[in-house]
């Protein structure tokens, strides 16, 4: 069983995770991003909550939490506490999480004051993974994104983190 988290939601859900899953629950606080879903085979149950609200089902073990493009969205306590979360739910020594984000090219974190985000460093993530009681078990940026000026995009770092 699958949970995901937010943006390109029916792309990752429908393309990825329904396919190596029986189940998927997603969290994404705007409905009208998981209207299409519900009727979906595979999407088990839809939490319109932000991360920081969101509580699991009782009894739940996920196999896999894969977040993507929301966790600039949450203060570093909160996505402590988030990740902290995850961490009960997965399962026993197979449960993985997996972390999708931008990262910041600076020397500092930046925060956006238009959407009242922040886009960490690599270092920010690792040590906030660290503080929530997490492992690093295989990183990487991904590629394919346009180099060429005005097009340059902020890097994205996927992180495979375990308990």
């Amino acid at each position: 069983m699958e949970m995901y988290t937010r943006r390109s939601i029916g792309r990752v859900t429908e393309g990825l995770l329904l396919r190596i899953a029986e189940n998927v629950d997603i969290v994404e606080p705007v409905s009208k991003f998981t209207d299409r879903l519900k009727a979906t085979t595979g999407v088990r149950t839809i939490f319109n909550v932000g991360l920081e609200d969101w509580q699991p089902p009782e009894g739940i073990e996920y196999d896999l939490i894969w977040t993507q493009w929301c966790l600039g969205h949450l203060t570093d306590s909160q996505l402590v506490d988030y990740l902290q979360l995850c961490k009960t739910v997965l399962k026993p020594d197979t449960g993985v999480i997996v972390i999708k984000e931008n990262l910041s090219t600076g020397s500092v974190d930046m925060f956006d004051n238009e959407d009242s985000s922040v886009t960490r460093r690599d270092e920010t993530f690792r040590h906030l993974f660290e503080t929530a009681g997490l492992k690093l078990v295989k990183t990487e940026i991904q590629r394919g994104f346009p180099e060429i000026p005005p097009r340059r995009l902020l890097p994205v770092r996927m992180y495979a983190l375990k308990p």
